[in-house]
């Protein structure tokens, strides 16, 4: 009995420890050691909440009345998108998406690929930057969002459905799709952050792609480093690189990837284009290399081969 009630107030000591330290700050440290963690998947980037939960809030009924390129989330949800000279833009948030879809719908017809009646997938789609700009497409066929971002995922949720559906994954190589429903796949600046299980992610967005279909991806290879060092050479990822590099002299090597840093959001992957173009052509083809599609990545265009 005695061992018992001892328990009881260590238990309690426990939950009144976790409730004076879950501030913030703590939440961000444990957060971080998870997210840091390269062997643990199933993980994703939760609301912030305080010991009593989170809220989420439905769109107030004026934004709603707004065309969807004008419903813009709070700036913690625009990954800095639009932030230029210490200020944010509204407007620039929007350009930019709207050139990068832009850019994305030319590799498309330049490979003489139809959109329209095809069913779309934007994987890492944050609070649908640049899912927004296929309103008329979904319309036409279902349009998907999914990102590891659970706050950017509730926003879009109720502010951007419809038309578009939206959800939170983890960084499980899964997603809940049956085979060949996609006709168009897309993730911009999406494989610059994975630094594990990459392929597996690429074979799952194959599954879910129909006969035919594309896949179109962006990538940091020698070419973004080179462009970056050239026009921003005060760059923290310049720096990334170089304490890399000292470590392990791969610049000098014939590298196929390599991963600074940690977390999803933190860490930068870098490929060598060919070297890695090269090994997942055994599961697509290659479409479209375009260098600077995506600011400075290169864009991938991939075909699912047709049965």
């Amino acid at each position: 009995m005695r061992d018992k009630e001892a328990e009881n107030v260590r238990l309690r000591r426990g939950n009144n420890r976790w409730k004076d330290e879950a501030e913030p700050e703590f939440i961000r440290r444990l957060e971080s050691n998870i997210m840091s963690a390269g062997n643990v998947v199933g993980i994703y980037y939760p609301e912030e909440r305080t010991a009593g939960g989170y809220v989420v809030y439905q769109a107030e009924p004026e934004e709603l009345e707004k065309p969807l390129a004008e419903r813009i989330p709070p700036t913690p949800l625009r990954h800095y998108y639009g932030y230029k000279d210490g200020k944010w833009h509204d407007d620039l948030y929007i350009s930019m998406g709207l050139s990068d879809t832009r850019a994305l719908r030319k590799v498309l017809a330049d490979d003489q690929f139809e959109l329209p009646g095809e069913r779309i997938l934007e994987f890492g789609c944050s609070a649908g930057r640049l899912l927004r700009h296929f309103e008329n497409e979904a319309k036409e066929a279902e349009a998907w969002g999914v990102d590891l971002h659970s706050s950017g995922i509730h926003w879009a949720q109720e502010h951007l459905s419809p038309p578009f559906h939206f959800f939170t994954n983890s960084t499980v190589p899964h997603l809940p799709f049956e085979d060949g429903y996609f006709g168009l796949i897309f993730a911009g600046s999406v494989w610059t952050h994975i630094g594990e299980l990459d392929d597996a992610w690429l074979l799952e967005l194959r599954r879910i792609l129909r006969p035919g279909g594309r896949i179109y991806i962006t990538i940091s290879d020698e070419n973004t480093l080179a462009e970056i060092k050239r026009l921003q050479p005060d760059q923290a990822s310049n720096q990334h690189v170089a304490e890399l590099d000292a470590a392990t002299g791969m610049l000098s090597q014939d590298y196929v990837q390599f991963v600074t840093r940690s977390t999803p959001w933190l860490q930068r992957s870098v490929y060598n284009r060919e070297a890695w173009l090269r090994r997942i052509s055994g599961w697509l083809d290659v479409k479209i290399a375009r260098p600077n599609a995506y600011g400075w990545q290169t864009g991938i265009l991939l075909e699912k081969r047709p049965s």
